[in-house]
């Protein structure tokens, strides 16, 4: 439990201390009325077929929080990903901590505010089933769409995601494609 949670501090470090240096460098201004960064909340769901055992549709994660850096110019943005797991069913506890970093391709004239995005993204998924500890990798495809709304934006997205075998997770936390969908809401500053 302790190396699970070493690592998740670790890794949010290594995060958040790339994201700072990052956001030294920007300009004093930016475009988008001066926004340098996307915070966002999502929420997903999806058709989970794990290896060797039958698939059946699963909430991907109770809270997925992004963190997106604004580029100044271009249409290529970097996203840092969290997402954190918890269940408890009959007597055991199973945590499952999901840090990953996102590119997402503005494919439309409204650029990272509005329209259509394509992202591609890479994570680690580290989670702790009681018995023991285990990691395993992810990759990430999917097309996505913003709906402007107010200051913020609504962010629309349909995918698919595989993660590596990992006895430690398996069968319901590794070795296993998703496809699906998530909803969620991005907020600039």
């Amino acid at each position: 439990m302790r190396k699970l949670f070493g690592g998740m501090v670790v890794a949010a470090l290594a995060l958040s201390l790339t994201t700072a240096a990052h956001a030294q460098r920007r300009a004093a201004s930016a475009p988008m009325g001066g926004a340098k960064h996307e915070l966002g909340v999502d929420v997903g769901l999806a058709y989970i077929k794990p290896s060797n055992v039958d698939g059946g549709i699963g909430l991907l994660a109770p809270l997925d929080v992004r963190f997106g850096i604004v580029p100044r110019r271009g249409k290529l943005m970097w996203e840092p990903h969290v997402a954190l797991n918890y269940r408890a069913v009959g007597g055991q506890t199973f945590y499952v901590f999901t840090p990953g970093i996102h590119a997402l391709y503005a494919n439309s004239p409204g650029g990272h505010r509005r329209g259509m995005f394509f992202e591609g993204g890479a994570g680690l998924v580290m989670g702790d089933q009681g018995a023991g500890s285990g990691t395993a990798f992810q990759l990430g495809a999917a097309v996505g769409w913003r709906k402007p709304y107010e200051s913020a934006a609504w962010r629309y997205k349909v995918g698919l995601t595989w993660v590596s075998s990992s006895n430690e997770l398996a069968p319901f936390f590794a070795d296993y494609i998703a496809i699906g969908g998530s909803i969620g809401i991005s907020l600039w500053h």
